[in-house]
């Protein structure tokens, strides 16, 4: 059985290596991965067996009634694979796709796990040519990434229906004799398996006008069947690896037809470039370079704000890890100016800012505590929320013990309180699916300082490429009717894929292209997806090259409450009054604005801009007063992920995205 078990574990390493570089490599520009769609069809699979009986009594002699000692060695090796068969996987399946990166697959399938099993315990060796059939139920979950697409990882438990089991006997493998077929007995008529598996989908029809298709898709499992027979009860026999199991590595197709849900077009983002380069023209797309095809990198100082909140997980009343806890030593030498330098090496990283900002974030118990140790008269109140269990007050005594014990602030400067009544964050209007994420941001500890210098953003500075005036604006024809689309940039031994894109306005950042250059040529391949299902492509081609002089820059994030935009107006204070005044003539101002994964994409893309405008009219009424001539660009996000989104998981995630970032380019 060793040997069995060996290569499954391998099987399973290999099978978990393509999981993880898959999964790391879910790279889309774009929250949306593809269109939801639901997909049934058929499961057809050769399969190679190797069965492991383990220690088992399966013969009865015909002449003495007595049962063999079949598969028992004296010495307890039974670290082998007994014997292999081929049998047939077929059935049917379900599958669901959502619009991200993951899917869940259901199968009922039968499943031949037939071999030849020769006992080599014995002499002469006697051979048992074994059928076991099942009805098998597979649910699994699906893994897809973007560098090959269509390829997926799939891996899942079955439970199993034993439909069959016999065997025919031969006293001597190589003889002709053989006795009658006779029925396994013990079998267990339930049982179980695990699997995993590499699948490629192949598009080979469209149907109903390409509002359906047919897919092909080839795949290989790796499954393992545990516990065919029941245990002998010998007292050192394993209840799993001991007894009757069968590894079967499959090779098969499925055949399904696909059920996409088809997005409506959305043409009406707004977009005005502040200084438009002459726009690329081809037959269906327009494109808008950076000023001048020219990537800038920037030394950035931003104001972070740092959520007076720690966000507890639901059943748990520790601190989450993803917290930084210090050691009563480590807080001692901490000091918040250590956080606001953080130069990162990998300029076009798409997610350096925000990552390293929400390091900073994840320092709130830090920074506060630290703060509090600077001014030693200020007080603090912790109020504690729990939405479900009711244990708010145990998280904020958590949080002042933290406090106490590791910062050594006196435990009567910080009072304890519980919110009663509970307010939820979400309206009416919230989706049903919305409220679980709605209710683990009210699962939190919210600082309360009355001396608003114990709240103030922290200062970073940070170099940066990826930043949104490097982008190129990719505008789909008004008059295209189309259901996605896509982008593939190629030049300088580089490829990157952007999307698919469900709007007719999409936004790709190329600076990763230009990495370790300071000049390219490349072509933008623009693969359109109509609603008929036809498909088109456009080919751009066009050079960048990189500013050698630095830009300086300031970036503010400003936080808003769940589905508010006029919120912006709690922040116009700071705008008129520390923004407003730092600009000058010649400086650009770019307002872009964002929201969180809850609500419908069309509806966050309204807000977001919503936000981004009403920073804008202040920012334009203020210059406007000053006489001075600023153009301000606004720019709505929405949902989609960009170089600036923040990681949705985690509520402080979902709390950073509902923003505005104003950056000033000197």
């Amino acid at each position: 059985m060793k040997t069995l078990k060996n290569q499954f574990l391998a099987s399973c390493t290999i099978a978990l290596v393509l999981m993880l570089i898959l999964f790391s490599s879910i790279n889309a520009q774009e929250t949306k991965f593809r269109n939801q769609s639901w997909r049934v069809g058929v499961a057809g699979a050769f399969q190679y067996n190797q069965a492991s009986l383990g220690w088992q009594s399966l013969h009865k002699n015909l002449s003495t009634g007595l049962w063999d000692d079949n598969f028992h060695s004296a010495e307890g090796n039974i670290d082998h694979v007994d014997g292999t068969g081929t049998g047939v996987y077929a059935g049917i399946f379900g599958l669901y796709l959502s619009d991200s990166w993951w899917g869940i697959q259901f199968r009922i399938c039968y499943d031949e796990r037939n071999a030849l099993i020769n006992d080599i315990t014995q002499n002469p060796i006697p051979s048992f040519d074994t059928k076991m059939n099942y009805l098998s139920f597979a649910p699994s979950f699906r893994v897809d990434q973007h560098w090959i697409p269509n390829l997926s990882l799939h891996v899942g438990p079955f439970v199993n229906v034993n439909l069959t089991g016999t065997f025919t006997y031969k006293p001597d493998k190589d003889k002709s004799e053989t006795e009658p077929e006779v029925d396994v007995d013990k079998r267990n008529i339930a049982t179980y398996d695990i699997q995993g598996g590499i699948a490629y989908d192949i598009k080979f029809e469209e149907l109903n006008n390409g509002k359906n298709a047919l897919y092909l898709t080839p795949f290989v499992d790796c499954s393992w069947l545990v516990n065919q027979r029941k245990s002998e009860g010998m007292p050192s026999q394993n209840s799993i690896t001991d007894i009757w199991s069968t590894l079967s590595y499959r090779f098969g197709v499925k055949l399904s037809i696909d059920f996409p849900q088809i997005d409506d077009v959305v043409t009406s983002q707004k977009y005005t470039p502040i200084t438009p380069s002459t726009p690329i023209v081809a037959n269906k797309v327009l494109v808008v370079m950076p000023e001048d095809n020219v990537i800038l990198t920037k030394n950035v100082t931003g104001y972070f704000p740092v959520h007076p909140y720690v966000f507890f997980d639901k059943g748990s009343q520790e601190i989450p890890n993803r917290y930084t806890l210090l050691t009563k030593t480590e807080a001692q030498n901490f000091k918040e100016s250590d956080l606001e330098n953080f130069m990162k090496g990998d300029l076009t990283d798409k997610e350096t800012n925000v990552n390293q900002l929400m390091k900073t974030y994840y320092n709130v118990l830090n920074i506060y505590g630290d703060r509090m140790r600077q001014n030693p008269s200020e007080k603090l109140l912790l109020r504690g929320s729990d939405p479900e269990e009711k244990e708010g007050e145990i998280a904020a005594n958590k949080v002042k013990n933290y406090l106490v014990n590791t910062f050594g602030i006196d435990p009567n400067r910080i009072t304890v309180e519980v919110d009663p009544p509970f307010k939820p964050s979400g309206s009416i209007y919230s989706e049903e699916s919305a409220k679980a994420m709605l209710a683990d941001e009210n699962r939190r500890v919210k600082f309360l300082f009355s001396n608003q210098f114990m709240v103030k953003p922290v200062e970073y500075t940070i170099r940066d490429e990826a930043s949104i005036d490097n982008d190129m604006i990719f505008f789909i024809d008004q008059n295209v009717p189309f259901r996605s689309w896509d982008v593939t940039i190629t030049g300088e031994g580089k490829t990157m894929y952007f999307g698919p894109f469900a709007y007719s306005i999409g936004r790709v950042n190329p600076a990763e292209m230009m990495r370790f250059l300071e000049s390219g040529k490349y072509n933008a391949k623009i693969v359109i997806t109509e609603k008929s299902g036809k498909k088109t492509e456009e080919n751009i081609s066009f050079k960048l090259t990189k500013e050698k002089e630095l830009k300086n820059a300031a970036r503010y994030l400003m936080i808003f409450d769940y589905n508010e935009s006029d919120a912006i107006y709690s922040y116009e204070k700071i705008i008129k009054n520390e923004i407003v005044p730092g600009v000058v003539r010649g400086n650009k101002v770019i307002i872009h604005g964002h929201t969180d994964i809850i609500g419908t994409e069309e509806g966050n893309q309204i807000l977001s801009q919503q936000r981004a405008d009403m920073a804008k009219k202040i920012m334009d009424d203020e210059f406007k007063s000053d006489n001075r001539n600023i153009k301000v660009q606004a720019i709505g996000i929405g949902q989609s992920k960009m170089q600036y989104t923040f990681d949705n998981r985690y509520p402080e995630g979902r709390m950073y995205n509902r923003n505005i970032f104003v950056e000033v380019i000197k």
